[in-house]
């Protein structure tokens, strides 16, 4: 008895241990660092944020130790919040920019806050740090100089200088388009972004709203780094706002909505300042980012500015559309499969119809099936999946119907006719699937003996059997009785074995087969354990590139052919194994994420985890088969 108290014990502390652990990882409050860049050279400059999501609360930020780095700037409180698909999230982050004394790995770990009274911890950032052939050490430290007077010199208001002014060339939104003429139904890329030479703590009053657009959001802002740009041969410090993929749902002249800022702008103040603390500039402007100066030599404005208005011509679609025509636009292919072939009368089979390819999937509707007159057929269930940052979106939607045969013989299901408009080539275009042809057989008869009919209990109260978390609870003490009780006889059989009288028998090593040794090694492990541990870290780049390699290895060791083939090949071989179009669909969106993933610095941890819940089920699908 004190062995399964003890079992128990263990057991009840694991699993207070994972519901807590569970519950505060299921909530939003997050705490997250993060960088403009992984990789630079000795004289760049590197932006760091420290961002803390939904947080009510946020005291005693700890920076992460700056060994080795110049801080040429920080901390900067940034203020954000933001609304995707109907959530509000807001975000502080604390931003510093610094510069590497010395080419080198280096390494910014723990950086903390208190996050509505409890301490949490950043995750920690590796940067690798080039060397600049031709240039030394020293060259660097001028040049830093002259980047900090270059990038930081407006933050000084120099004696005659008009404040109004200085802020409307320093500090503005930019609203960048990829095209301002189009198709309806054809992507266009907006970003919405602020460039700032001041100080200031800007928050944003006004999200653009899109009228007459379908509206994907492409990356969220509240953990998107900034970055310098140059613009008009000027330094900039740039952070996007919203970046979104539109489509225009009807032609004409169509205004982009304009995004709101507030900003509470800092100055320094040269003649007061110089009093106290010298004439020379960088010594001023350090002074000013650590907060040192005297209020006298502060001023602080604040201004509400917006973006100016951007228009976008949308073209209506050209004469002579197709009758199957819905207003797809784009690339698109179409496939579509039975689930049997051989339908007895008094059971169902499922037709699939398949569109995969590019464009705007939102306005995608059911194609028309026409069914033979011996065939029922019921309401589809539609399954779809895209990719929001790839432009325009990549994916496929699939339509699965559920129909049963009502006559023996022979059934021919017709093609299925899908029309879109195709912007690149300029014209429509109107694909078909093959017939399938199916038969109907005799109905199967089925032993009545074994079919239970279930009591009608409509005007019932629901049971407790009837809510999941009791059924879930009593499952695990079942489990758990039965894991225990199991624990236990084997120790006590061990035991008793132990204490028999008499020389035990112990067996030659060489006698023992290779069947009779457990090595460690044989233990099954998920394929995508390396990339799920490097999710939980929040390696992007490491976990895109593991994901993608675990993936390709996966299939090609379970169906036998060369991991070094392309997507293409790799598609073939799965078709050629007989894999379900889903499934070869499913595996290539999830490496085509990874592949675009690694060339994309805005994916954040809630974009890694999408693609790896898509790819746990790509390979729970698999393991099906």
């Amino acid at each position: 008895m004190k062995s399964i108290g003890k079992y128990l014990r263990k057991f009840f502390l694991f699993f207070l241990i994972c519901w807590h652990w569970s519950l505060y990882v299921s909530g939003q409050v997050r705490v997250i660092a993060s960088a403009n860049k992984q990789i630079l050279t000795a004289n760049d400059l590197l932006t760091l944020h420290f961002s803390v999501e939904n947080a009510d609360d946020v005291q005693q930020f700890i920076p992460p130790s700056f060994t080795g780095c110049k801080i040429v700037q920080g901390p900067t409180h940034v203020n954000s919040s933001s609304i995707i698909n109907g959530v509000k999230s807001n975000a502080l982050s604390f931003v510093y920019v610094v510069q590497p004394a010395s080419p080198g790995k280096y390494c910014f770990s723990g950086a903390s806050a208190k996050v509505n009274g409890k301490r949490l911890v950043f995750n920690t950032l590796n940067i690798l740090v080039k060397k600049m052939p031709g240039k030394s050490r020293y060259d660097f430290i001028e040049e830093d100089d002259d980047a900090r007077h270059e990038l930081y010199s407006d933050y000084i208001l120099r004696r005659g200088e008009n404040i109004q002014d200085k802020i409307r060339k320093n500090l503005f939104i930019k609203v960048d388009v990829d095209k301002t003429t189009c198709y309806e139904g054809e992507a266009v890329v907006a970003t919405y972004k602020l460039y700032t030479r001041l100080r200031s703590e800007s928050k944003v009053v006004r999200r653009p709203s899109f009228n007459g657009f379908s509206v994907y959001d492409m990356l969220d802002p509240t953990v998107a780094p900034s970055s310098i740009e140059k613009l008009n041969g000027k330094d900039f410090n740039v952070y996007i706002i919203r970046k979104v993929q539109l489509f225009p749902l009807q032609s004409g002249q169509m205004e982009l909505d304009a995004a709101e800022v507030e900003n509470a702008i800092t100055f320094l103040k040269a003649d007061d300042a110089m009093k106290n603390n010298g004439a020379n500039l960088s010594t001023l402007l350090r002074a000013f980012e650590t907060d040192d100066i005297k209020s006298s030599g502060i001023a602080t404005e604040h201004v509400s500015i917006r973006s100016n208005p951007v228009t976008v011509t949308v073209k209506p679609l050209p004469e002579g559309k197709p009758g199957t025509f819905n207003g797809a636009v784009g690339s698109f292919s179409i496939q579509s499969a039975v689930s049997k072939k051989q339908i007895p009368l008094n059971d169902a089979a499922i037709f699939k119809v398949i569109i995969k390819g590019e464009g705007n999937f939102g306005v995608l509707n059911t194609p028309a099936i026409h069914w033979a007159k011996s065939i029922e057929a019921y309401e589809p269930n539609i399954k779809e999946d895209f990719l929001k940052n790839v432009v325009p979106m990549r994916g496929y939607k699939a339509y699965e119907f559920t129909f049963t045969p009502k006559q023996k013989g022979e059934i021919v299901l017709d093609p299925v006719e899908f029309s879109f408009f195709d912007p690149v080539a300029n014209q429509y275009k109107t694909i078909t699937t093959d017939s399938i042809t199916i038969t109907a057989t005799a109905p199967v008869t089925r032993d009545s003996a074994f079919i239970t009919r279930m009591p009608d209990n409509s005007q019932e109260q629901p049971s407790a059997l009837s809510r999941p978390w009791i059924l879930f609870i009593a499952g695990s003490l079942l489990f758990l009785f039965a894991y225990v009780l199991y624990r236990y006889i084997k120790t006590s059989d061990q035991n008793a074995i132990a204490n028999l009288p008499g020389e035990r028998e112990v067996p030659d090593k060489k006698d023992l087969s290779s069947d009779d040794v457990t090595h460690p090694s044989s233990v099954s492990l998920s394929p995508l354990f390396n990339a799920k541990l490097m999710l939980v870290q929040q390696d992007s780049r490491g976990f895109y590139s593991e994901l993608n390699r675990a993936l390709r290895n996966y299939v090609s060791e379970k169906y036998k052919f060369s991991a070094n083939l392309n997507l293409k090949e790799i598609e073939q071989q799965m078709k050629l194994k007989g894999l379900d179009n889903d499934i070869v669909s499913q595996f290539s969106l999830v490496v085509q994420q990874c592949e675009i993933a690694l060339y994309n610095p805005y994916l954040n941890e809630a974009d890694m985890q999408s693609v790896y819940e898509l790819a746990e089920d790509f390979v729970l699908n698999v393991s099906k088969t």
